[in-house]
């Protein structure tokens, strides 16, 4: 309020300046009962009024259970594989399969040329038959003598000596009985076979080389089955079990998934990483599969039950604490500290500090806070 003392004006002029300051006087009196608030009180010109509540996106709180899977990387390789390799030396005279054939067992490979172990075979047979000729006419002289030296008509030392000479051709008899084996045997190495069914891998030989005992010649792949092997960490290896199911996936197949079963655990840690192998094994009768591939191997170890997953975005990181933001009862924002556990993508466990049933505020926790009021615009359950 203006109070205007009255003033005796001498002039006109000092009459116009005290009407103008009148006139102000009035008109500031009018307008200050424009800030006369709805309640009933007065407040101050220019003075900033109850906030609005925060609009904020919520979850509730459920258990769920959470597989443990744990992801390694490792390479494709057959069940099984072998070198077949040379037994005998001698010239390779021809071969019949080659790399990417598929060969069944028992199958001809290659073949060193025979001739001179059917030479070595036809030799020994006919020492085997000089040996036998010998020791039946020994055998017939032994049976006569050892009739006619209980009656005395020879003497000791004549059927010792027929004897001895029965013994030694018996003996010869045995040893080139044993030579025709040995011979029959190597000849029949001369024909390499395929031990298994399987495809040729590699070849180490060419017509007309020669190969000496231990050289390769093929190696065969039984790649009807595969096998890979990953590494574990100990706290991991300790939930893994025979038998487990496995998921696979390899690159030149994106959108495949393989299905394993663990066939392997080692039993012993490396000592250069401190990890214990398994290997996984897996059905290739389509021949999709190549070895060498790398693979990416997916084990569920474990199952985590009744716990809590939370958005990772839902997380606050301030000082030295983790928290969240919860609605209460109320509509009012509060903080909530958690202890943190196993992430699974874009979620991460919760293990303490919230609670089945909680409202968590999942969007616009970053602009709330503790005893602030909100409006759920989103609610999902």
């Amino acid at each position: 309020m203006c109070i205007v003392k009255q003033m005796k004006i001498s002039n006109k002029r000092n009459q116009i300046h005290t009407a103008v300051f009148i006139g102000a006087c009035v008109v500031a009196w009018a307008v200050v009962p424009l800030f006369h608030s709805a309640d009933g009180t007065d407040s101050i010109p220019g003075s900033v009024g109850q906030q609005k509540p925060v609009p904020v996106n919520t979850s509730v709180i459920h258990f769920e259970n959470l597989p443990v899977v744990v992801e390694s990387v490792g390479r494709l390789f057959p069940d099984r594989e072998v070198t077949v390799s040379a037994e005998i030396p001698g010239e390779i005279s021809h071969y019949s399969a080659d790399v990417g054939d598929k060969v069944g067992k028992g199958m001809f490979l290659a073949e060193i040329n025979p001739i001179d172990y059917e030479l070595a075979l036809a030799q020994a047979e006919s020492n085997l038959g000089a040996a036998t000729a010998r020791l039946e006419a020994a055998t017939s002289a032994y049976n006569r003598f050892k009739k006619l030296l209980p009656r005395k008509v020879i003497s000791r030392d004549s059927f010792d000596k027929v004897e001895s000479e029965y013994k030694t051709y018996l003996a010869q008899k045995i040893q080139a009985e044993v030579g025709v084996r040995i011979a029959r045997e190597r000849l029949k190495k001369t024909r390499l076979t395929a031990p298994f069914a399987g495809l040729i891998a590699a070849r180490y030989i060419e017509q007309g080389q020669l190969i000496a005992f231990g050289d390769p010649v093929m190696t065969l792949a039984d790649l009807d089955r595969m096998r890979a092997k990953v590494f574990l960490a100990e706290k991991d290896i300790v939930y893994v079990d025979d038998g487990d199911p496995v998921r696979i996936t390899v690159e030149a197949y994106p959108n495949r998934v393989f299905q394993g079963v663990i066939d392997r655990i080692d039993i012993k840690a490396d000592q250069a990483t401190n990890t214990f192998g398994v290997e996984i094994l897996l059905d290739n009768t389509d021949l999709l599969l190549k070895a060498g591939l790398s693979a990416r191997v997916y084990l569920t170890t474990r199952v985590l039950r009744n716990i809590i997953l939370i958005p990772q975005s839902a997380i606050l990181f301030r000082e030295n604490r983790t928290s969240v933001f919860v609605v209460d009862s109320d509509q009012m924002a509060r903080e909530r500290t958690v202890a943190l556990g196993m992430a699974r993508g874009d979620r991460i466990q919760i293990v303490d500090g919230l609670a089945e049933g909680d409202m968590l505020i999942v969007r616009g926790q970053n602009y709330v806070q503790t005893g602030e009021q909100v409006t759920v615009n989103n609610e999902t359950n």
